[in-house]
């Protein structure tokens, strides 16, 4: 026999069952955030580092405070790209033209004051071009905005391909720093067409890539002493999107070098698995062997387009424990948005 209070609760479920929701509020575009024009930073580095890996922690801090409105623009306006890509959200998708028109009304991060400054931004025109690229996958935009917006990064592109082949350090224009730039190049190359942006970002991902051991392990990276596994990550990262971005201009970067691609993202995650490994090769204990890191989830947001590429059970139950896997400049959620990639019209180049 049910009591009154099991009856009313019941009825309660019911009714909440059966009731209708509440109409979502229309999306309505958030105010801009305020466009970046100048960008100034030092080294995160002490001066007597020689493998870039000792840390001043005061500069390191100022770095970041620095960077902090580009990277929180850059977030956010991946979130909305994310979200205008998975449920074809027109509107969402124009918002992420607007608040890119007017960064690049305002000629936003085009003064770039420091030679630091110029090997961390690329990194930042990668998470734009892509965020861009995801919106217009949704249906066409504003062909006035969208200009706008394709010639302030064309522009920055083709400044950032001088700086790297002219003025970067020896290093910088061949490690990590590099294969981000490249990155850059292939998105604005396939968001212009430009052949310029498009053979710089196959060179280098060459440049990069074909320098790559036998083990897949990186040796500029490996020279990073405490921090190499580190280095070796965040190289990788740009490496397999680029390789997906530069696939519809008949370009194979799984098959180029030799295929050190492959090489290059398993070495990466035997060592996340196995540290002692980069300390064989450099003699120095890793950043994940000391407890100075754990493994994040943005670390390996590269593993979604290469597991698309190269399925694998074990690895990709590996990872599931650590998903969604996001990183705003490779794309954002990569998990969510899946081969956004392949909707994408081929282009020659």
């Amino acid at each position: 026999m049910h009591t009154p209070f099991g009856i009313a609760m019941a009825m309660t479920l019911l009714l909440c069952a059966t009731a209708p929701r509440a109409e979502e509020k229309p999306f309505a575009c958030p105010e801009v955030p305020s466009p970046v024009i100048a960008v100034s930073f030092g080294s995160r580095y002490t001066d007597d580092s020689k493998t870039r890996s000792d840390i001043d922690e005061t500069s390191n801090a100022d770095v970041d405070k620095a960077l902090q409105p580009v990277e929180k623009f850059i977030g956010e306006l991946m979130k909305m790209a994310n979200t205008a890509l998975v449920n074809a959200d027109a509107n969402r998708a124009s918002c992420v033209l607007d608040w890119l028109d007017q960064w690049a009304a305002a000629g936003a991060l085009t003064n770039l004051e420091t030679a630091n400054v110029e090997l961390a931004i690329p990194a930042r025109y990668a998470g734009i071009a892509i965020a861009l690229l995801q919106a217009e996958t949704v249906g066409a935009l504003d062909p006035v905005k969208r200009a706008r917006v394709v010639d302030w990064l064309s522009d920055a592109g083709a400044d950032m391909r001088a700086f790297f082949d002219t003025e970067a350090p020896r290093n910088a224009s061949r490690n990590n720093l590099r294969a981000w730039a490249g990155l850059a190049s292939a998105a604005i190359g396939r968001l212009d067409g430009d052949a310029a942006s498009l053979d710089w970002a196959r060179e280098s991902f060459e440049l990069v890539a074909c320098q790559a051991a036998p083990d897949g392990s990186l040796p500029l990276e490996m020279n990073r002493a405490d921090k190499a596994l580190n280095y070796q990550l965040h190289a990788t990262a740009p490496l397999v999107v680029t390789a997906d971005l530069l696939k519809a201009t008949g370009y194979d970067g799984y098959a180029a070098c030799d295929g050190n691609l492959a090489r290059i993202a398993g070495f990466s995650l035997a060592a996340l698995a196995d540290p002692s490994i980069v300390q064989k090769i450099n003699g120095v204990e890793q950043t994940f062997q000391t407890g100075k890191q754990e493994v994040e989830p943005f670390m390996l947001a590269w593993v979604e387009p290469l597991l698309r590429h190269q399925p694998d059970p074990a690895l990709d139950e590996l990872v599931d424990g650590l998903r969604p896997l996001g990183h705003a400049k490779l794309g954002g959620n990569l998990t969510r948005i899946g081969d956004w990639i392949s909707r994408l019209p081929a282009v020659s180049g």
